[in-house]
This record gives C-alpha cells, sequence and structure tokens, in this order.
C-alpha cells in the first residue's frame, strides 16, 4: 500500500487576510475624504429645507434642563413670535429658524448674527440688536434704550460701531434695503420738527447717508421712510411701553428691512 504523503501546510493564509484588512482600510479613508469634501452650499439647503419641514409641523417640546416646569424650554434671549414673523435675537437667534427664506437672506442674517456678536458680546446684545423675517424680507431691528438722545437725528456714538457691522455685511449684497425710523410719544414737539413723523424720517435719513459715505453703498439700493410713534416696539403686556422712560428709548430706534428684491441697474 502507498504511503500516504502529509498535506502541505500553506504559510500564506495570512495574506488574504492582510489583503482584506488593506482593502476595507482604503475604503475607510475614501469615505472620510469624500465626507470632508461636502459641498457646503448644498449641505445648507438642505438644513434650510429640513428646518422648514420641522417647523411647518409646528412647535416641538423640548425638556426643560433648568429644572423647570414641562413645555417648550424658555431661552433668555429668545422674543415671543410675532405676527411679521419669528424674532432672531443672538445667540439663539442661530437655532431658531423661522419658515423657509430666501438662501441669501438667511446668509445675511447669519452674518450679521457673527459680525455683530464679534463686536458687542453675547451679553450686551439682546437689548440692542433683533432680527426676523416678514413679507419684505429680513428686518433689522437697532432698539437700544441709547441709540437716540431725545429729539436728536443722530447715532450715539458708542453704537455707531453696530452700524459699521451692518454696513459692512450689506456693502457686499446686491439687495435692495430700506431704512425705517421711529420716534417716541413724548417728541410729538420737537424743537426744529414740526412734528415726529419729520424727526422719525430724519433718523432713517441720517443713518443711510451714514451708510452710503462710510461703505460706498449705491444711493439707488437705500430707501427711507419715517413712522413717528404710532408703531411702537411691541412690550410685554406689564411693559409701560409709552408711558415709561425706559420703553420711549426704546422706541427712538431704526429698523433696516433687507428686501427681497434685487437690485439691477
Amino acid at each position: 500500500m502507498r504511503k500516504k504523503h502529509p498535506e502541505h501546510v500553506n504559510l500564506e493564509r495570512w495574506l488574504v487576510s492582510y489583503a482584506d484588512f488593506i482593502t476595507l482600510l482604503f475604503a475607510f479613508f475614501v469615505i472620510m475624504y469624500a465626507i470632508s469634501q461636502a459641498d457646503m452650499s448644498k449641505f445648507k439647503k438642505v438644513s434650510a429645507s429640513m428646518k422648514a419641514a420641522f417647523a411647518s409641523a409646528g412647535p416641538i417640546g423640548m425638556i426643560d434642563l433648568n429644572g423647570a416646569s414641562g413645555g417648550n424650554t424658555a431661552r433668555p434671549f429668545e422674543m415671543p413670535e410675532t405676527p411679521g414673523g419669528r424674532v432672531h435675537n443672538l445667540p439663539a437667534g442661530k437655532t431658531n429658524t423661522a419658515a423657509e427664506q430666501d438662501s441669501e437672506l438667511q446668509e445675511i442674517r447669519e452674518l450679521l448674527e457673527e459680525s455683530i456678536s464679534l463686536e458687542f458680546g453675547v451679553s450686551d446684545i439682546a437689548e440692542k440688536f433683533q432680527m426676523q423675517f416678514d413679507s419684505r424680507g429680513l428686518l433689522v431691528r437697532l432698539a437700544a434704550k441709547d441709540l437716540f438722545e431725545q429729539g436728536q437725528v443722530d447715532v450715539s456714538e458708542d453704537l455707531r460701531p453696530m452700524l459699521d457691522r451692518i454696513g459692512r455685511v450689506l456693502a457686499k449684497t446686491t439687495r435692495l434695503f430700506r431704512i425705517e425710523g421711529h420716534a417716541d410719544s413724548s417728541e410729538a414737539r420737537t424743537p426744529g420738527f414740526p412734528s415726529a413723523w419729520e424727526l422719525s424720517s430724519a433718523r432713517a435719513a441720517w443713518v443711510a447717508k451714514y451708510l452710503i459715505q462710510r461703505f460706498d453703498i449705491e444711493p439707488k439700493r437705500v430707501g427711507v421712510a419715517g413712522y413717528s410713534y404710532f408703531r411702537p416696539v411691541k412690550e410685554p403686556k406689564e411693559s409701560k411701553g409709552n408711558r415709561d422712560e425706559w420703553g420711549r428709548a426704546k422706541n427712538r430706534r431704526v429698523e433696516i428691512v433687507v428686501l427681497n428684491n434685487q437690485y439691477s441697474q
């Protein structure tokens, strides 16, 4: 009977496992590279669409991490939703997006948030700077209590850096925008102005001239309007509004509306 030879042992089987490992490692790095090269503009569009979809479904309850009662979490900088749109304050405005908006206006809002935050910080900005979307476009409200002295039309020196930040962003866009001036009820009879209509219009005109001259903005892009004291800032029910000095000072304000319309020469 023929003697059976012992089975040959394959000493190179480890190469198969090693090759599989190298292939998987290569696939892993290809995927990581593809993720790192994501198109940010498409990502923002997808993000905006998802936010719009969730917003149309109504408010979503959140867990209160501070131990308050149930319901939606209260945020320190978040303003209540108004009929004209949802107010966006800093910094909470970055995460509380209203209904779907023009992507360029969304980008302008984000640039303004970042720019103003760098200038004034987070803690000092909530009472000075607010934003909301409405049917006209993006409304930027400057309602600091010391924005205008009573009866004056020029913005206080210490708040002009905020105008500069806004002007730099607007100068790089092609949007039309309108500057709307407001007065308070105590300014109905101001020396040099027949009525609060002229005073509020003069405030808007001062801001328009300041931005145009300082940032070389095309004057045809800018509109000016004055609303006297008939459109006060909406205050909580317990507030005295125009009846106390704080409320009156907040109503001495300007609002810059970045319109939906593009400027065409």
